[in-house]
């Protein structure tokens, strides 16, 4: 009899335990877990709205060429590059296939920030605007 009510009580223990860890972790991602905003960037003069804080990933297409790839202009206002350019690759990819170059910013200062990234190879650079939300 002892016995059993022991495990009875190491079983509402274990359960309270258990349910306290899994509502302790779903906060703290829903606190701490961002997700950064996505700007595929395809034509120029875009506009998007970011915080301060926030992260922001810049996609862009890459042609064809192998050897073909985009840069960083102009960085005015509070952006700041925080990893690449990488490249992307969809499946199956083959030579002279479609691809694209990803830029990785975080916003640190409010107010309007102007992003110019142009291409190695005759393209119109491509302009966009991060504002405050």
């Amino acid at each position: 009899m002892i016995t059993q009510s022991l495990r009875s009580s190491c079983f509402v223990a274990s359960l309270a335990i258990a349910i306290g860890m899994l509502s302790v972790a779903g906060s703290a991602y829903a606190v701490g877990a961002q997700r950064p905003v996505q700007v595929i960037l395809t034509d120029t003069g875009k506009t998007v709205a970011v915080p301060v804080g926030q992260d922001m990933v810049v996609s862009l297409p890459l042609s064809s060429h192998t050897d073909d790839s985009w840069y960083v202009a102009k960085n005015t206002g509070g952006l700041k590059l925080i990893a690449g350019p990488n490249e992307r690759r969809p499946r199956n990819w083959a030579p002279w296939g479609y691809s694209r170059q990803e830029f990785y910013f975080r916003r640190e200062s409010p107010g309007p920030a102007h992003l110019v990234l142009e291409r190695r190879y005759f393209s119109k650079p491509l302009v966009l605007e991060v504002v405050d939300p």
